[in-house]
C-alpha cells in the first residue's frame, strides 16, 4: 500500500495546489500581469471563467477518489493472489468473491460434477482479480466504498467530523452531471462558494486518506486470513 497511499498524497497535492490558485484568483484584490507592464484586476475577467474553474474541483476530487479506491482495491486482490493461500484459509467474505470468480455455472453442471467441485475447494489456491471497468467507474463514494469494505471486510471508520464520507457523494453526483452534460461547468459553479469547496475539498481527502489506512492495516494484519 505504501505505492498507492504515496500517489495518493501527490494528486491531493496537486489538487490543493490547484484550490490555492483558484483562491488567488477570486481574491478581490487578484491582478493579472500582462505583457508591456500592464495589469488588470482578475475580477474584470468574465465571471463565468471563475465558475468554470471552481467545477472543475470536482473532476479534480472525484479522479483523486477512483484512482485511489481502485489501487487500493487491486493491491487487496493482487496481495491475496500472491500470499498463494487455500480456500479453507481465508474469512468468509473472500471466500464469497472467490466462489463468485470461480463458480458461476453451477447450474450447467451435473450433480456429480458439483460434488466434485465442492470436494475439492476447500484446497484450492484463492487467486483472485479485481474488475476495475465493472466496479469502479462513475461509481465512487462513501455508500459503494462500505459496500466493497462489507464484501472484503476492511474498515470504513472515520472521525465523525468526516460525516461517513456524505462529502464524496456529493462530489461524484456534481462529477457525473458534468460527465454526462446534464450540468454545464458554469451552472455547477455558480451554485458552489469557496468556503463550500474548501470544506468540501478537506473533507474528501481527509476522508479518502482514513479508507487508504484502514486498508494498509487490513492488509498488513493479514485480515483476510482466518
Amino acid at each position: 500500500m505504501t505505492s498507492v497511499i504515496s500517489d495518493f498524497e501527490k494528486r491531493a497535492t496537486e489538487i490543493t495546489l490547484y484550490f490555492k490558485l483558484l483562491e488567488k484568483i477570486l481574491d478581490k484584490d487578484a491582478m493579472l500581469f500582462l505583457p508591456n507592464n500592464r495589469t488588470r484586476k482578475y475580477n474584470d475577467f468574465d465571471d463565468e471563467l471563475q465558475k468554470v474553474m471552481k467545477a472543475n474541483m470536482f473532476l479534480l476530487l472525484y479522479n483523486l477518489a477512483e484512482s485511489a479506491i481502485k489501487q487500493a482495491l487491486v493491491e487487496i486482490y493482487d496481495t491475496i493472489t500472491d500470499e498463494n493461500v487455500q480456500y479453507s484459509d481465508v474469512k468468509e467474505e473472500i471466500k464469497k468473491i472467490w466462489i463468485k470468480l470461480n463458480y458461476k455455472n453451477f447450474n450447467q453442471h451435473s450433480t456429480n460434477r458439483i460434488y466434485e467441485v465442492i470436494d475439492q475447494i476447500a484446497l484450492d489456491i484463492v487467486e483472485i482479480e479485481f474488475d476495475v471497468n465493472k466496479n469502479i467507474s462513475g461509481n465512487i463514494d462513501a455508500l459503494k466504498i462500505r459496500e466493497f469494505a462489507s464484501q472484503i471486510g476492511f474498515s470504513t471508520r472515520s472521525h465523525h467530523s468526516l460525516n461517513n464520507g456524505a462529502s464524496l457523494h456529493q462530489v461524484k453526483i456534481q462529477r457525473n452531471k458534468l460527465a454526462h452534460g446534464d450540468l454545464s461547468f458554469a451552472e455547477c459553479g455558480r451554485n458552489y462558494t469557496l468556503s463550500d469547496l474548501r470544506m468540501i475539498n478537506n473533507q474528501v481527502i481527509k476522508y479518502l486518506k482514513r479508507i487508504l489506512i484502514n486498508i494498509e492495516k487490513y492488509l498488513t494484519a493479514k485480515s483476510y486470513l482466518n
